[in-house]
């Protein structure tokens, strides 16, 4: 289940695997958020070091006129911020990296 954001109203959505036709294949690392759709980055929600949890959001995207906001995959802390509000991303560029309590 993803949460879209649209004129400051979340709704949340969810995308039939069937219907992504592969698009999604190879960014399956839960440790990396990476923009699943081209879009600008709008805030960037969280800091390097920051601990975060699973199904945090950790950045908004704007895509398509549509807030997205983008979620951690697992908990940790951020380990790399890649982006900055106002960058441009593309589809499967890593935006944010987590480290995950286990790793060093």
């Amino acid at each position: 289940m993803k949460r879209l954001l649209i004129d400051d109203t979340p709704y949340e959505t969810e995308i039939p695997e069937k219907s992504l036709g592969g698009l999604f294949k190879g960014i399956s690392d839960p440790l990396e958020v990476r923009a699943v759709i081209p879009g600008t980055v709008v805030k960037v929600k969280v800091r390097k070091g920051q601990q975060v949890s699973e199904g945090q959001v950790v950045l908004i995207l704007e895509a398509m006129k549509m807030y997205n906001e983008v979620e951690a995959n697992t908990s940790g802390k951020i380990d790399e911020i890649n982006v900055s509000p106002g960058d441009r991303v593309e589809t499967g560029q890593l935006m944010i990296r987590i480290r995950s309590k286990g790793r060093a």
